[in-house]
């Protein structure tokens, strides 16, 4: 069994960087790739090692046989392509010995997989202290560890999005239901006006003039307006926000 591709993309090149040029890591070993040190095996590197991508993507491959191998024969059970993927990149960053001691793979041997997450969090010290580089690379195994099968699809994909709040209509709403209202009662007081003042009045025009100077009337279009505006005004931010 091989680690996937997609998780050497992932869990491994992701987290682990590459160098072209040696470089010192914190505790002093001389280190060039994706985290290739002499003791995992050829070529030795030494300071001033360069080497091309593509030579860093075959030393990665090559020691990654080694941990595939470990992982292998230190677990007895039968693991889905995604688990496997995580203990290798475990291995891989926290080290064979560290595997093989740890309570996690007595979990996973006496078939407990649902334990794994809980103890892939202990592992996000270095030098005594939390890491924020191993709690993202934990939490990453985790999110590919529970796919159980097959490969970890993109997060934003599967990101569960929560269920749209009920849209609210203007028949529901109390305010639009008040503007409705006040147009209403504005409208049939216009009415009213408007029907009084075509008694009195011979022609349109007459009419016209006459609504406009009755106080009656201009004070029942400002209510119609006003309940007018209101109303748009509800409309135009329930369509917006949905409240």
């Amino acid at each position: 069994m091989e680690m996937s591709p997609p998780a050497i993309e992932i869990l491994v090149k992701q987290f682990e960087g590459c160098k072209l040029k040696a470089y010192r890591c914190p505790a002093g070993v001389c280190t060039i790739g994706y985290g290739h040190t002499s003791d995992a095996g050829p070529p030795k590197v030494v300071d001033g090692m360069t080497i091309t991508q593509a030579q860093a993507d075959q030393i990665l491959r090559q020691d990654l046989i080694k941990y595939e191998r470990s992982v292998q024969d230190l677990v007895k059970v039968k693991l889905t392509q995604n688990q496997f993927d995580v203990l290798v990149d475990f291995a891989y960053n926290a080290g064979v010995g560290n595997l093989k001691s740890s309570t996690m793979l007595k979990k996973i041997n006496s078939g407990q997989f649902d334990a794994v997450p809980a103890e892939l969090t202990k592992w996000t010290k270095g030098g005594g202290r939390e890491l924020p580089g191993l709690v993202r690379r934990r939490q990453a195994e985790i999110n590919w560890w529970i796919a159980r099968s097959g490969y970890a699809h993109d997060q934003q994909e599967d990101r569960a999005t929560p269920d749209a709040p009920p849209q609210r209509t203007m028949a529901v709403s109390k305010q639009g239901n008040a503007a409705l209202l006040t147009a209403g009662i504005g409208t049939l007081g216009a009415a009213k006006e408007i029907t009084a003042q075509a008694k009195d009045a011979v022609d349109v025009a007459d009419q016209f003039a006459g609504l406009l100077n009755n106080p009656n009337f201009v004070a029942m279009a400002a209510v119609v307006g006003l309940g007018a505006a209101i109303w748009y005004w509800r409309k135009k931010n329930m369509d917006r926000d949905g409240v």
